[in-house]
């Protein structure tokens, strides 16, 4: 067990320094500080001097200084919502397919150690490179909050920043598993971009549309509890009635479970791909 677990050490900490040195992550660093940028220019422009509630969120009610506070972290998520998306297509789709189309799994595979290991490292090194690209989005939001409410958010924050880890979580497998299946990498981009945006989008607006129910078992459904904490309202779910009001706990528990279970499905069955993925 110590051994494993210090080999899994030895294969995160190389591929963590692979990732934070690779064009992907400063291209992800260079679009979390560009839209930092955007919404702190919207917050200075719009919330400092404002910051009255949008047209489609207005339903007659009076809009008091914590609404308003709702509002601005509720837009800074809602804009950051796809971050998680872009990290793991970055840095999860190319994890296995990449060893494969430059060659170097024929070396990289044959270590001796268990490929669970090895598959179980690098999607940890994985994850915290994304964690580190989400903390500084967080860190970008905090300090907006800080310098014009010179207050500490409250703790929707905390369940916010969670929401959003536990989405890169599920995101990350899901992309590792489409790796173990693709050999090429542009193939493995393809597949997560048009399976998230394509896919799990359709099908939410179908069942949305046909059965007039919300589909909270599909990720992208389950991945908006990051901004419905603050206010419940999803401008892409029409069977639910909207609420001004924070999403309660048995929702954000049920979202919570939801990204739970794709990661550990996802992740198992990418593991298992691995173990029996023979490299020609």
């Amino acid at each position: 067990m110590n051994e494993g677990v210090f080999k899994t050490g030895l294969v995160f900490s190389h591929y963590f320094r692979n990732y934070y040195r690779s064009r992907s992550f400063y291209l992800m660093l260079f679009i979390v500080i560009l839209v930092v940028s955007l919404l702190t220019y919207l917050s200075f422009r719009y919330f400092a001097y404002n910051a009255d509630l949008p047209n489609f969120l207005r339903t007659g009610i009076v809009i008091n200084d914590s609404l308003k506070r709702s509002e601005f972290q509720y837009i800074w998520e809602f804009a950051g919502n796809y971050l998680p998306v872009f990290a793991g297509v970055f840095f999860g789709s190319p994890a296995i397919s990449s060893e494969i189309e430059s060659r170097t799994a024929f070396n990289t595979f044959t270590l001796p150690m268990p490929r669970f290991v090895l598959y179980s490292g690098k999607f940890l090194a994985a994850f915290s490179v994304s964690a580190l690209i989400m903390s500084i989005f967080y860190v970008g939001q905090l300090t907006n909050y800080l310098l014009l409410y010179e207050r500490l958010p409250g703790f929707n924050f905390f369940q916010s920043y969670v929401a959003m880890l536990l989405f890169a979580l599920a995101i990350i497998s899901i992309t590792f598993l489409v790796s173990t299946v693709f050999n090429k990498n542009t193939y493995a981009y393809i597949s997560v971009f048009i399976l998230y945006f394509l896919v799990f989008n359709t099908a939410s607006l179908v069942i949305t549309f046909l059965y007039n129910v919300t589909p909270y078992y599909l990720l992208n459904v389950a991945s908006s509890i990051d901004f419905e904490v603050y206010i419940n309202f999803n401008p892409f779910d029409f069977a639910s009635v909207p609420s001004l009001s924070p999403a309660p706990a048995s929702q954000i528990i049920t979202y919570f479970l939801v990204m739970v279970i794709y990661t550990v499905s996802t992740f198992m069955a990418g593991a298992f791909i691995f173990e029996n993925k023979e490299v020609n």
